[in-house]
């Protein structure tokens, strides 16, 4: 069995889906591993071709998407967040924060993803605008998160166990690149030990580099959050347009002006994976 020549001609780009592209890849290494394997070859040679292949891979990612590569990619994503935006609107939500937030230090994002699944550590990527991007759900956990650090009473809007929540967080896109750089950067994370039955052994330490795909700083995405005020006014007949949530006995709980504090707060202390270490903050001006 072996992969169509045409297939195997195929290079990464903006043009080409990125996760079908991996998974190409993947395919070929495992085929050309079989038959090594069917000459004596050792698990152990797929697995370093395997690593070699993650490489090879990501910088071939990181070269194709160059700034000057992605433009229409960027506009087409931008539209389409003005469009489900425009329609939410029609709907009866109101935007509460909406800006163009640049990155400040690389972003890495959903390390383990399905759409990258061949890389290792992977990022968050839609398989449909063939972008990176950071999800709802991290971007609406790393908010609440905050609001529950800070006791406010904002984090009721994010809902619970009696009642959905009123806030509605989009997928973030990048929107734009700044020139002369890729919108990805390679970067590393250096596990030093292996974890044997929940413990560290330290004589077995043994430093060992992976490479990972980040974006890089300077990329600036597009972050929308509404609220779904026609639920508030539903329940009562009248509330500010201050307020983003109210509780069921109509009385007033959080304020637009209280969330959008916590919603820069959460992306100047980062979005994502290794916050901690400094990733995923944003430029808040």
């Amino acid at each position: 069995m072996a992969v169509s020549p045409i297939l195997s001609s195929i290079r990464a780009s903006p043009q080409v889906n990125i996760p079908s592209y991996l998974r190409l890849k993947l395919i070929e290494l495992v085929i050309s591993g079989g038959k090594q394997a069917g000459r004596g070859g050792k698990a152990s040679s797929l697995k370093d071709e395997l690593n070699q292949l993650n490489r090879a891979l990501m910088m071939e990612l990181v070269n194709a998407y160059k700034c000057e590569n992605i433009g229409d990619l960027l506009a087409n994503v931008d539209k389409h967040m003005d469009y489900v935006t425009k329609s939410l609107e029609e709907l009866g939500y109101e935007v509460i924060f909406r800006g163009k937030m640049a990155l400040m230090s690389r972003l890495a994002i959903n390390l383990r993803h399905p759409y990258t699944e061949p890389l290792e550590p992977g990022i968050s990527w839609d398989p449909y605008w063939n972008l990176p991007y950071i999800p709802s759900s991290s971007l609406k956990g790393a908010i609440r998160a905050i609001a529950e650090n800070t006791k406010s009473p904002c984090v009721r809007a994010f809902g619970d166990t009696e009642e959905s929540s009123t806030i509605v967080v989009l997928d973030s896109y990048p929107t734009y690149c700044p020139g002369g750089k890729s919108l990805l950067t390679l970067d590393i994370i250096n596990p030093h030990y292996r974890e044997i039955e929940g413990e560290i052994s330290e004589v077995e330490s043994s430093p060992t580099p992976l490479t990972m795909l980040t974006v890089s700083t300077g990329v600036a995405f597009r972050v929308i959050i509404l609220a779904a005020r026609n639920r508030l006014t539903t329940r009562c007949n009248k509330v500010s347009k201050d307020y983003v949530y109210v509780n069921k006995d109509c009385k007033e709980a959080c304020t637009t002006n209280d969330l959008r504090n916590i919603i820069m707060q959460a992306l100047r202390e980062g979005i994502g994976a290794k916050t901690a270490l400094g990733y995923g903050a944003f430029r808040i001006e």
